[in-house]
């Protein structure tokens, strides 16, 4: 029983970090957006993931040393792969941004 409640606890903690594609990434994408609007706040959350998956990164790799256990560069090896998908989406997003406001101008 107690296995259950430290795993429920485990998976509430992962999706809750800054990394867009996860929850809290959404509630930080949503926080950003209400105060700051929604061009700034995708390019702001995007570098958000970005600087917590190098963390994320560097804590995993000094734990696989020191808890010999390889399950977690396969999750870590996950996040890179969502966050790299979304970075290609932001960069999209923000050209077309950039072109609908020089399209504005004319």
């Amino acid at each position: 029983m107690e296995n259950i409640f430290y795993a429920n606890i485990l998976i509430c903690v992962f999706n809750l970090l800054p990394i867009y594609p996860l929850d809290g990434g959404r509630i930080l994408n949503s926080v950003f957006n209400i105060k700051i609007g929604v061009k700034e706040s995708m390019i702001i959350t995007n570098k958000i993931s970005n600087i917590t998956m190098i963390i994320i990164t560097i804590v995993t790799s000094i734990l696989i040393l020191y808890l010999e256990n390889i399950a977690i560069f396969f999750i870590v090896i996950y996040l890179w792969i969502i966050v790299l998908k979304e970075n290609r989406i932001v960069n999209l997003k923000s050209k077309m941004y950039h072109l609908i406001e020089k399209n504005k101008n004319f």
